[in-house]
């Protein structure tokens, strides 16, 4: 287990330099590391207690999908998310194209995240352990107890932007990051299928 942690964040380092300049939030503004960790920690408690309250609510599944939906729009860097997933396909894309996928993409990446959070939803939160990840990045560890299984473990990975505001940018769900696991995904269907493939399948997707 720790080598597999080990792995996971040497990748997510790895994707961090990796980024295209376009797909790079403005520089954060200065903090000390033991700020911007109880910063990150205070916002990775938030982000679950309001994605918690979203999927427990009174309403129809539908209309607690689109809230927590809402949930993570706010919460999470679905910019900076989306361009580093398409990588560089994004410079041969066409304007179309382009007006397709960022309209597509916040719909299919929340759908994906409210299916990740099926075993979690109303679960107490507990921190690990929190660190930078390099000179933008916090890293919190967390793990939610079930009755029923195991634990699930989550690290929220948390920016802070030069405005002030916390943002996820990726949540790794029992050792699986999403961020990673699609940008390649997407990569070799497009190899194989081209760019409107890729788009007729994630609204496809995003609709189900």
């Amino acid at each position: 287990m720790f080598m597999s942690r080990v792995r996971i964040l040497a990748a997510l380092i790895a994707a961090t330099s990796a980024m295209p300049a376009a797909a790079q939030d403005p520089e954060p503004a200065a903090e000390s590391e033991s700020a911007a960790v109880d910063g990150a920690i205070a916002f990775a408690k938030e982000l679950t207690a309001n994605a918690t309250t979203a999927l427990t609510s009174d309403k129809p599944e539908a209309d607690q999908l689109e809230d927590f939906r809402a949930v993570l729009s706010d919460g999470m860097a679905l910019d900076v998310i989306g361009r580093f997933m398409i990588g560089d396909t994004r410079k041969t894309m066409s304007e179309e194209q382009l007006a397709r996928y960022n309209a597509v993409f916040p719909q299919y990446l929340t759908k994906l995240y409210a299916e990740q959070f099926q075993d979690i939803v109303g679960k107490p939160l507990q921190v690990i352990e929190a660190k930078q990840l390099g000179a933008k990045d916090v890293i919190v560890r967390t793990k939610f107890d079930r009755k029923d299984g195991g634990p699930i473990m989550v690290d929220w990975r948390v920016r802070q932007l030069r405005s002030g505001e916390r943002k996820a940018i990726d949540i790794i769900v029992s050792g699986v990051s999403i961020m990673l696991v699609k940008r390649e995904e997407f990569s070799s269907f497009i190899a194989s299928n081209g760019v409107d493939p890729l788009l007729d399948r994630l609204e496809e997707d995003a609709a189900a």
